[in-house]
């Protein structure tokens, strides 16, 4: 197989497969997302004339790139709703009317933007369950990012929250370069540091285990 040969934070060798920085390639970079997420706004306003927006906190690669922490380009934006048109349901996982009409209008955006098979749903919470069972369905303190007519985004107050995320993902060989760029902004020098950070927004011992937080930051630090 071939691999892109780079190294982790404490200068080890990582052995990534190529094929994976090919892939992140393709991707949106900044203003790409916001030319989409206009279009995105313009079409719920035709949707759903009522005054209830969507506010959604934005975490992932998207809050970094709107936050300026990296430049490269992310395949979607990640999202965990929390106002959805006045409804009861806030998640488009799950099929109701509105989650549905809602996914509609994300894919028919996606495919007309050239995107295909899953990629069509650029806008998704597919993290939110994996994020609030971290959380005990508990939001981080948040900031508002930008209001359109319909959506409202909002980014996490503390970049902290979106290092503890991408150390509890468990994806070490995905997001090393995010990792590291949160680490250099943050001013976390060591695995202690880093382990506190996890701690104070994802608390639960056994999440850690379940989801080798352990192994993921021996990936970042060395044993």
């Amino acid at each position: 197989m071939n691999v892109l040969i780079c190294y982790n934070l404490v200068g080890q060798t990582v052995f990534l497969p190529l094929s994976q920085k090919v892939k992140g390639n393709k991707g949106m970079d900044k203003v790409k997302i916001e030319a989409l997420l206009e279009e995105l706004d313009e079409a719920l306003v035709k949707a759903f004339p009522g005054p209830e927006p969507m506010s959604v906190l934005v975490v992932g690669g998207a809050c970094l790139l709107f936050q300026e922490v990296i430049t490269r380009s992310t395949e979607d934006v990640d999202v965990i709703i929390f106002e959805m048109m006045g409804s009861e349901e806030n998640t488009l996982i799950f099929h109701s009317p509105i989650a549905d009409k809602i996914r509609r209008i994300i894919k028919r955006i996606g495919k007309q933007h050239g995107f295909k098979g899953e990629r069509q749903m650029f806008f998704n919470d597919d993290c939110s369950p994996f994020l609030l069972e971290l959380s005990g369905n508990v939001l981080p303190p948040m900031k508002l990012l930008k209001v359109y007519q319909k959506l409202h985004l909002y980014i996490p107050d503390d970049l902290r929250y979106i290092l503890a995320c991408k150390l509890m993902a468990g994806r070490p060989e995905k997001d090393m370069t995010d990792i590291g760029s949160l680490l250099r902004v943050l001013g976390i020098q060591n695995r202690v540091q880093a382990q506190q950070v996890v701690n104070h927004y994802f608390p639960s011992p056994i999440h850690h285990i379940a989801y080798q937080l352990s192994r993921t930051l021996d990936e970042v630090f060395g044993k």
